[in-house]
C-alpha cells in the first residue's frame, strides 16, 4: 500500500482533503479515503521544500492511439486468461479430490447394464473428466479493474506556475505566503471554505483537534471592509469557537496578522 500520504501527513504537516472511496464502506459519504487532493498552497510548498515533484500527464479525455487500444485488449485478454488457467487448476483438484466417487458411479452404472467385468482406470477416467471441461465465456469471467495503471504515459516536469488555483495571480501570492508563514510556526492548516474563510488552523492534527483560528486572507493592507462583513465574520467566528484573524503582507513582504474578537467574547 502507497504510504506516501501519511508521510505527508505526520512529517510534514500536509493534510490534503481525501476525496475517494473507503473500500469497506463503499455506500455512505460521510468517510473519505484514498486519493487525497491538495491545495495549491500545499502543493507549491512541497515543491518549494523540495519534498515533492510536480508533473503533468496528459488529459484522461485524449483519443488513445490504435496501439494503445491493442495494448489495452491484450491485457484483458491476458487476464481471461489467467482467470481460465485458475479456473482449470481448481476443477482438475476436484475432480481428483472426488475421482473415487465418480467411479463408483460408474461401476454402478455399468452393473445397471449388466457388465461385471469393467476395467476403470483411474488415471485414465481422470483424464477424459478433464478433457470434458469447456472453458467458461469471458461474461462468466470477472472483470479485472486494475489499481494502477499499465500503459506506460510520458510525464511533463512542470512548475508551480502551472497550479490552478494560481499561487501567483489575483492574491495567490498573498494566500500562499501567508499559509508558508504559518505551516513554518508548526500548525496543521486546512481550508477554510466551510467557514468563509481562507484557512482553517490547527494546535495539532485535525484528526485529534478542533480549529483554532480560521484565517481570511487580504490581498494588500489597505483592502477595505464593509461593516456588516466585520460584523458577521466576528460573529461567526464566536459561534463556532475560534478566533477570527485577518491576514496580510506588508510592505517589506512580512505576514501580519490581526484577530477579530467579538465584544462579548472578550474576557476582562
Amino acid at each position: 500500500m502507497d504510504l506516501h500520504w501519511y508521510k505527508l501527513r505526520t512529517e510534514y504537516r500536509i493534510c490534503g482533503a481525501l476525496i475517494g472511496t473507503v473500500p469497506a464502506y463503499p455506500r455512505q459519504n460521510e468517510f473519505s479515503g484514498l486519493p487525497m487532493a491538495l491545495m495549491s498552497e500545499e502543493t507549491a510548498l512541497l515543491v518549494d521544500k523540495g519534498i515533492c515533484e510536480l508533473f503533468e500527464l496528459p488529459a484522461i479525455t485524449d483519443k488513445l492511439t490504435q496501439q494503445e487500444v491493442e495494448e489495452i485488449k491484450s491485457e484483458e485478454q491476458r487476464v481471461f486468461q489467467e482467470q481460465m488457467k485458475e479456473l482449470k487448476k481448481r476443477k482438475v483438484e476436484q475432480m481428483s479430490q472426488k475421482i473415487d466417487i465418480i467411479i463408483a458411479g460408474k461401476r454402478q452404472k455399468l452393473l445397471s447394464k449388466g457388465i461385471t467385468d469393467a476395467n476403470l482406470d483411474k488415471n485414465l477416467l481422470l483424464q477424459e473428466e478433464i478433457n470434458k471441461l469447456q472453458p467458461l465465456p469471458p461474461a462468466q469471467l470477472l472483470v479485472h479493474l486494475p489499481t494502477e495503471h499499465y500503459i506506460y504515459i510520458e510525464k511533463k516536469h512542470v512548475g508551480v506556475d502551472i497550479l490552478k488555483p494560481s499561487i501567483l495571480e489575483n492574491g495567490g501570492a498573498t494566500r500562499y505566503a501567508i499559509f508558508k508563514d504559518l505551516w513554518e510556526r508548526g500548525h496543521h492548516i486546512t481550508s477554510g471554505s466551510k467557514f468563509s474563510s481562507d484557512f482553517l488552523v490547527y494546535p495539532g492534527d485535525p484528526v485529534k483537534f478542533h480549529a483554532m483560528y480560521m484565517v481570511r486572507c487580504l490581498c494588500d493592507q489597505t483592502t477595505s471592509f464593509c461593516p456588516l462583513s466585520l460584523v458577521a465574520y466576528g460573529r461567526l467566528s464566536v459561534a463556532v469557537n475560534k478566533i477570527a484573524i485577518l491576514a496580510s503582507r506588508n510592505s517589506y513582504g512580512k505576514v501580519d496578522y490581526q484577530t477579530l474578537q467579538w465584544h462579548d467574547s472578550i474576557h476582562r
